[in-house]
């Protein structure tokens, strides 16, 4: 577990708490701590251990209690080790968007030497907005 201020998705944040935890981590244990349903937790389990090269994992079939039809196992999850990459891709995508964020994003002004009724047309035109802010980039 690496930096904790940086914006994850859900499987990162579920990885990261499961390799807290250091022990075997079922889907309904993962539903219950982040407030989703089971079916969720199932599927991210899932893509953690199909998708995510870089999350670690082992897993385990223990038997279940349950009579009648569906699958009589429970699979189980232990995150081993997760990749010190991730926690910097976030970490970057993180600072981008927070700089992408703080720069204005205006329509830039109409030309001064319009009147109001021109004004109004330029402002209802996309074409003239347009080409200001191409001419403005330039």
């Amino acid at each position: 577990m690496c930096d904790t201020n940086v914006v994850k998705p859900l499987y990162f944040q579920i990885a990261d708490w499961m390799m807290a935890q250091n022990r075997w981590v079922s889907a309904g244990e993962i539903a219950r701590q982040f407030g989703i349903e089971h079916c969720k937790a199932i599927n991210t389990v899932s893509y953690i251990l199909g998708e995510v090269a870089e999350i670690e994992c082992e897993t385990r079939t223990i038997p279940n209690q349950l009579e009648g039809r569906g699958c009589q196992c429970q699979r189980q999850v232990r995150v081993r080790n997760i990749d010190a990459g991730l926690y910097a891709r976030f970490k970057k995508q993180e600072q981008q968007s927070r700089s992408a964020a703080s720069g204005p994003r205006l329509t830039p002004p109409p030309p001064e030497n319009l009147d109001v009724g021109q004004k109004w047309q330029w402002m209802m035109s996309k074409s003239q907005r347009r080409e200001r802010v191409q001419d403005s980039r330039e």
